[in-house]
């Protein structure tokens, strides 16, 4: 948390943007937290009741969390379906704690794989390769003993065709004829 004198600007902006909330400093499981409640729909302004709330009364229960006003604002923005900034830390920690893909990324925050890379580069992440820890000689292994196509074994080990292709020239292993293979005579 922040001193007491930056604790009450950030709050009262909070304020001022959520009016039909009450915000709080609570320790949540021992952690200093900033807390949204939502306000009871009789002690709400007029113009921030929905017209449900306004002829029912709404719970005083916690509604959000967070360990900084910023965040909490932009938990309560999207929640509302305003526009929320994107923010590099956050993108870097779902790219490298939750292990999502640059696809993952760009599709849960509604922007291209471009900006996600652009995201990841600010923050020192490095992209990950598909199959950069790969075992070269299990590749050539399965095309060769276990006679997998190069497609069968690009979808095994998640890489493309044309990688197949390269670990099996840099292995040695001679490509079969493209095709089906000629029919075994039965006897």
């Amino acid at each position: 948390m922040h001193g007491p004198d930056t604790d009450d600007h950030e709050l009262a902006a909070l304020r001022d943007a959520f009016p039909g909330y009450r915000f709080r400093r609570r320790f949540v499981r021992g952690v200093p937290c900033y807390l949204a409640e939502a306000r009871p729909a009789e002690a709400r302004p007029a113009e921030a009741r929905p017209a449900e709330a306004r002829t029912s009364a709404a719970c005083d229960a916690p509604l959000a969390a967070a360990r900084s006003p910023a965040v909490l604002a932009d938990m309560l923005a999207a929640a509302a379906g305003r526009p929320v900034r994107l923010r590099a830390a956050a993108v870097a920690a779902a790219y490298r704690d939750r292990h999502l893909t640059l696809k993952q990324c760009a599709a849960m925050f509604g922007v291209s794989r471009t900006t996600i890379m652009k995201f990841l580069a600010a923050e020192g992440v490095a992209a990950r390769r598909p199959g950069r820890d790969l075992d070269e000689r299990a590749v050539a292994a399965a095309y060769r003993d276990e006679r997998l196509s190069l497609h069968k074994c690009a979808l095994r080990f998640g890489i493309s065709e044309r990688r197949v292709a390269a670990i099996l020239d840099r292995q040695g292993v001679p490509r079969r004829p493209v095709g089906r293979p000629p029919r075994r005579p039965l006897g």
